[in-house]
């Protein structure tokens, strides 16, 4: 699967790389929101994977962005913050899936796998 992951974070990066590799994924990188907006809207990617907190736009208005351009393709929220009011505004802009860090590789795996089986 074909997965973009969209993090400014280098030692994150590192960390869900080497997961989704593992898991047999190619990875595609971008470290801003900007970028991986217009790498989104540019490329097939099987699943998107973007932080929220990110630099030049956040990762929410990425995806609100994604979803008005016609994007119907699996989006996850993977962001350090748990309050209610970041998961409901996620939720909102579009992603599919909101999950938080740290995270653990057999969740990231799951999380990926069950919007894999979600599109078959």
């Amino acid at each position: 699967m074909r997965v973009l992951l969209v993090e400014d974070e280098i030692l994150n990066v590192q960390f869900f790389v080497d997961v989704l590799e593992e898991a047999g994924h190619e990875v595609v990188v971008m470290g801003d929101g900007e970028s991986g907006r217009d790498r989104a809207l540019a490329e097939r990617f099987d699943l998107c994977i973007f932080d929220v907190h990110l630099p030049k736009l956040r990762g929410d208005d990425a995806v609100r962005a994604l979803r008005a351009a016609g994007m119907r393709g699996p989006v996850i929220a993977l962001s350090s913050s748990a309050l209610a009011d970041e998961v409901r505004r996620g939720l909102a802009a579009g992603f599919d899936a909101y999950l938080t860090k740290p995270i653990s590789p057999a969740a990231l795996r799951e999380a990926v796998h069950a919007h894999a089986r979600a599109r078959l």
